[in-house]
């Protein structure tokens, strides 16, 4: 495994851990992976490692920000999308995001069909358009609080990290 897989399970894992407990990433976590990755590019690309740690960390936070501005995802998981974006590169951080994607989305669609609300769900998604179109402006999607419908996304993060690792992406 290399130094950069490594450093990447380790923060995704993190994450998840104070995600379930504390219900937020926190932001020294963040900190720290951010300046774990810049010192991992330093160490393995010298100087030329800077552009790849930057192109990294700001590719997933310029491409999930219209999915924050909806409050379809949280503050924490851009941030963790960032910090593995810095660690992994512009290129691997892509390839992550694909898996935790996709891996959020048979997840999320497994969970509504075990708790047998896809039906509830759709028909709050739709709605939700519906009040976004009609006041111009984007609107909060989540609702607060640990409720069954909010899927810590950390945990999808985690398992297309560890995806990542194995070369399945």
């Amino acid at each position: 495994m290399s130094l950069e897989t490594g450093m990447a399970l380790f923060f995704s894992a993190g994450a998840v851990c104070t995600d379930l407990f504390l219900e937020k990433v926190p932001n020294r976590w963040i900190v720290l992976g951010l300046a774990a990755g810049a010192v991992c590019q330093g160490l393995l690309h010298g100087a030329g490692g800077i552009p790849f740690y930057l192109g990294g960390v700001f590719l997933p936070l310029v491409l999930l920000f219209p999915l924050f501005c909806f409050r379809m995802m949280g503050a924490g998981d851009i941030k963790l999308m960032a910090v593995m974006g810095g660690i992994l590169g512009s290129c691997g951080i892509l390839k992550g995001m694909f898996c935790a994607f996709i891996l959020g989305a048979v997840l999320s669609l497994a969970f509504l069909i075990s708790c047998g609300n896809l039906r509830e769900r759709f028909s709050y998604f739709f709605h939700y358009l519906k009040v976004c179109k009609e006041k111009h402006c984007p609107v909060p999607y989540r609702r607060q609080g640990a409720q069954a419908e909010n899927l810590h996304f950390t945990v999808p993060i985690l398992l297309g990290i560890m995806l990542y690792a194995g070369g399945f992406c």
